[in-house]
């Protein structure tokens, strides 16, 4: 069993790798040092053995940046990269049908954790960027991935905070369980500039090999009336399609709605 001071190390390390997910791609050990208020000296030691492990790479700049060894760890996440490789075909179907960007996302606890997209070249920001986390209920995948989630965990994100990125985003209690209730009866949801005023959302559920709802699927458009019911079955397909490569065998988007373990 680790000791204290080992779990300490092992802690500090993980808020360094973690401070290249939230910040930025390149960092000198001091910017390092600020973000994850851990003292120069250590940042400097515990970023050395990171660096030998590969988990980091040091620019001749000085700078240093995620290292291809936590990459090749990442490829036998089942979640991720596994899931990339099957949905991709699909999502490249989808995108050159539509000219929009293909989201593919998971949940992890309660936020979402987007794993692969394909981005259209007029989208003016670079979000949503893979591995990056967001609200649940301010989001088209999210909210699908809140209305297959359980119940106790619904409720934790149903009653706590809600945070409003724009003046459309879900806020309201009673407003979002009816939602909820909306998209396991439809089998998508939209997000109408919920979280960014310029661009709205359709989302899918993607069912895994025991039917349980494991991701999401979007795609992302301008926020005309007509989108949301038109392009709504054309994400349900894809996500069917890929759904039905996983191995599951639910007959419909809403025919089984079996909650995520």
């Amino acid at each position: 069993m680790a000791t204290v001071q080992q779990r300490s190390v092992l802690d500090r390390a993980l808020r360094i790798l973690e401070a290249f997910q939230h910040g930025p791609d390149r960092m000198t050990l001091s910017e390092i040092s600020r973000q994850t208020d851990i003292p120069l000296t250590t940042t400097h030691r515990i970023v050395g053995e990171l660096t030998e492990w590969g988990a980091l790479e040091r620019e001749s700049s000085g700078k240093y940046r995620v290292g291809l060894r936590l990459w090749e760890v990442a490829a036998h996440a089942p979640r991720s990269v596994g899931l990339q490789r099957i949905a991709m075909p699909f999502m490249q179907d989808l995108y050159e049908s539509t000219r929009r960007s293909v989201h593919l996302a998971v949940r992890e606890k309660d936020e979402v954790v987007f794993v692969e997209r394909l981005t259209s070249p007029d989208r003016k920001h670079d979000r949503p960027r893979v591995g990056g986390r967001y609200a649940m209920h301010a989001t088209a995948v999210g909210l699908v991935l809140l209305a297959y989630a359980p119940d106790d965990l619904q409720e934790e994100v149903i009653s706590g905070p809600l945070r409003a990125f724009t003046a459309r985003t879900y806020s309201n209690e009673r407003e979002l369980r009816q939602v909820l209730a909306d998209i396991r009866r439809t089998g998508y949801a939209v997000s109408d500039r919920q979280i960014d005023p310029e661009y709205m959302s359709v989302a899918a559920p993607i069912h895994g090999a025991d039917n349980t709802v494991i991701a999401a699927l979007s795609l992302i458009v301008p926020p005309t009336g007509s989108h949301g019911v038109r392009l709504a079955h054309l994400v349900r397909t894809t996500a069917r399609g890929i759904s039905h490569a996983l191995g599951a065998t639910v007959a419909s988007a809403v025919a089984d709605r079996p909650r995520t373990p």
